[in-house]
């Protein structure tokens, strides 16, 4: 297959989304909580969108790779299986190594990356239609599990009406008093990585699942004249996110994360939340897809903008990772819960600061470091000397 630039395009955006998130959390004062750069750098730039438009790719990608590489099934699968085994060890191991054992059964988004990856094979078989109907069911039963399960006590006792943003509509989306940090016993951190951490499969399975269903139609060449009626699709469902959003900030006494009218809430995800987010990335995968894929024959050459996202997209794994590196930053204050001491004396706008030294003085030259490197050494080189184990027998699947 040819190059899919709209893939890289957004894995790109996506990656920088989630370090503009990452800095300001490891780095700045916190003194700007309320400020309109913290909600941006968190919410409208940050984390909020990029993690559902990676992990949507992740569905995506994995349909262009089968088809790609052609291989036999049974190859593929014992391949796809390593792969996310080891994105799944990674992120565990990651969150030990970076943020000790008190953040190791968060289940963050590598780890839901590497389980999704081993999913996704039981979707070879599955017809289009049935995952789209799949997608709807979690969607509806991952709140009425959720009653089941008091939260609360996992994310600070309760949640927040983010300060910015309830200025001009108030209680529209909540943050977590605290950030889930995993359960005391074992059952705890099953319902984790299944239900209520931070990245959870229900109702996270989602992005991937139709990002599979998209996939299919690329592969098939079926996107560009199918993409008139996803872009209504993704249209409806924004609107229908927000609507639900405000429905359910004007409600007395809402439940953030247990009702079907809420308010918006990343951490756990609202209801709200997923249908907005599912609707922007499929808006915006298919715009993507007109600018730079729609013309089979595009022979021109890259400008900067789409050389840095193949670049960035390539190593994705490893900035990832390299995006929750500032907590060991030299200049950190660990007393002070990982606070720069440099970045102390900007009250009002920390963020934007951090966002901005972050590509400056970090992601910008790590990228140019790897690419001279060959990728030597970055996780995706050790993903594919594992992977050429596996090829010459070593590692049975």
């Amino acid at each position: 297959m040819r190059r899919v630039d709209s893939v890289d395009v957004l894995r790109a955006l996506a990656l920088i989304g989630m370090v503009i998130c990452h800095y300001p959390i490891f780095l700045s004062s916190g003194e700007g909580r309320d400020a309109m750069a913290h909600f941006f750098a968190n919410h409208l730039l940050g984390g909020d969108f990029a993690a559902s438009w990676f992990v949507f790719l992740v569905g995506l990608s994995q349909v262009l790779s089968a088809k790609k590489r052609g291989p036999t099934q049974s190859k593929t699968a014992g391949r796809v299986i390593i792969r996310g085994m080891v994105i799944f060890v990674i992120g565990l191991l990651f969150l030990l190594v970076i943020q000790g054992y008190e953040e190791l059964w968060d289940w963050d988004i590598l780890a839901f990356i590497g389980a999704t990856t081993i999913i996704l094979l039981i979707c070879r078989s599955a017809p289009s239609w049935l995952l789209l109907l799949s997608c709807c069911a979690v969607c509806l039963i991952t709140p009425w599990f959720r009653s089941l399960v008091d939260l609360t006590p996992f994310y600070g006792g309760g949640f927040e009406s983010v300060k910015w943003v309830s200025d001009f509509i108030p209680n529209f989306i909540f943050d977590p008093v605290k950030d889930y940090g995993g359960g005391k016993a074992a059952l705890d951190n099953v319902l984790g990585f299944f239900l209520i951490g931070q990245f959870p499969l229900l109702p996270w399975i989602i992005f991937p699942l139709i990002g599979f269903v998209v996939g299919r139609k690329i592969a098939e060449d079926h996107f560009t004249s199918d993409s008139p009626l996803i872009i209504i699709i993704g249209i409806i469902l924004s609107f229908m996110g927000l609507f639900t959003a405000y429905a359910g900030s004007i409600r007395s006494g809402p439940s953030v994360v247990n009702d079907y009218i809420t308010p918006l809430s990343f951490y756990p995800s609202s209801f709200s939340m997923v249908i907005f987010l599912t609707g922007i990335v499929l808006i915006l995968f298919t715009i993507l897809w007109y600018i730079y894929d729609t013309d089979p024959d595009n022979t021109k050459e890259p400008g900067m903008f789409l050389t840095y996202c193949r670049q960035i997209s390539k190593y994705s794994l490893t900035i990832i990772c390299h995006s929750f590196c500032p907590v060991l930053y030299p200049f950190a204050d660990h007393q002070g819960g990982n606070r720069n001491i440099l970045f102390k004396r900007f009250s009002e706008y920390p963020d934007c600061f951090c966002a901005g030294r972050a590509f400056a003085d970090h992601l910008l030259p790590f990228i140019e470091t790897l690419g001279k490197a060959g990728g030597k050494y970055s996780f995706e080189w050790l993903l594919a000397k594992l992977l050429s184990i596996h090829r010459k027998g070593y590692l049975k699947c």
